[in-house]
């Protein structure tokens, strides 16, 4: 292994990605945690795309880190290591309550993300071959979280359409309810 420290970066972004592949609804909880109540109801047909850019930021990260620009590589990993910090504060916030296995899981997101951001900040390189990988995992676990998302989201505007207002997805992924389909066929 000629340089360990370039396995660092990566590896956080693999990590990422094979949580995300175990626990693939928790994007949809920590997006509609992070989005007010009072505009989740406009946004919430977003939630599938605000996962998909989330993801793409961890890419666009990696292959500007690949490609020696490391400036706009810098900036994009720190947009998505910001965002995965600040959205699991806030779930953390809010479920200090819930099953252990929740504020687990977020503890170590913001673990790995602020130390995401340590790592831009230090300016390490990046290995390649782990990019690539990590690269791909990342892509395969947004199109996992997204596909997922948009049932959560269909779930949420047939609470709205039965007049069962939820405040946002958490809700619904915390106490989901038998409804009958969007299509009105139940």
């Amino acid at each position: 292994m000629a340089d360990w420290k370039s396995h660092l970066l990566p590896a956080l972004f693999l990590l990422h990605g094979g949580i995300n592949l175990m626990f693939y609804g928790f994007p949809a909880v920590m997006f509609s945690a992070v989005i007010p109540a009072s505009l989740y109801g406009k946004l919430a047909w977003a939630l599938p795309f605000l996962i998909l850019g989330y993801f793409a930021l961890g890419i666009l990260a990696l292959y500007h880190l690949l490609i020696h620009n490391v400036r706009r590589g810098k900036l994009l990993g720190l947009l998505y290591f910001g965002a995965g910090a600040l959205g699991s504060a806030v779930v953390l916030s809010e479920s200090l309550h819930e099953m252990p296995l929740l504020p687990a899981i977020f503890a170590l997101w913001l673990a790995l993300s602020l130390l995401g951001m340590l790592l831009l900040f230090r300016g390490i390189g990046v290995s390649w071959k782990l990019s690539l990988v990590a690269m791909t995992l990342l892509g395969i676990s947004a199109l996992v979280s997204a596909s997922t998302a948009q049932w959560v989201v269909e779930d949420y505007y047939a609470h709205v359409h039965i007049g069962e207002i939820p405040e946002n997805a958490t809700v619904i992924v915390a106490y989901p309810e038998n409804v009958s389909p969007p299509n009105g066929t139940g």
